[in-house]
């Protein structure tokens, strides 16, 4: 017995010292987020001066190398209007259109593998229905949502 107490209490330390670099590595990426959503700001901001400049070319000024798809004026402005969020609504869209059925809140949070829980259903769904306000997904019927276009 006490070697299994010994066990447990060595797995326990373990955990913490995970736990404590899983803090770090978040504080990490939020600050590496916080400064590409900066950039992105900056980029977007000093192209919308350059639009109105002669011989200015800012047809490309939303493709950002390496960055992953960034989507300027699909969402409307506000909370959405940060990199992170429309990477998520971006993610959303395509699992719901690439599904090529349609899906309930449930079922996309298991497409993009998050754990089987109630709070991320439960967060999901307002989501969706802001990609329905938005247009680019379709309402069913309540709580089952299509692409555009694949609604029937």
């Amino acid at each position: 017995m006490e070697q299994l107490e010994c066990h447990e209490a060595a797995a326990l330390v373990r955990v913490e010292e995970l736990r404590a670099e899983a803090f770090a590595v978040a504080d990490r990426l939020d600050a590496a987020a916080a400064e590409l959503s900066r950039l992105v700001i900056a980029r977007r901001t000093v192209a919308e001066l350059l639009d109105g400049m002669p011989g200015q070319d800012t047809d490309d000024a939303d493709g950002v190398a390496g960055a992953g798809p960034v989507i300027a004026g699909r969402y409307p402005a506000g909370v959405r209007g940060s990199v992170r969020d429309e990477a998520m609504y971006e993610r959303i869209a395509g699992v719901v259109t690439a599904a090529g059925r349609p899906l309930r809140a449930r079922d996309v949070c298991d497409e993009l593998g998050m754990p089987d829980a109630a709070k991320f259903t439960e967060a999901m769904r307002p989501k969706l229905k802001r990609l329905v306000a938005d247009g680019v997904l379709a309402q069913l019927e309540p709580g089952v949502f299509t692409a555009v276009g694949a609604a029937s």
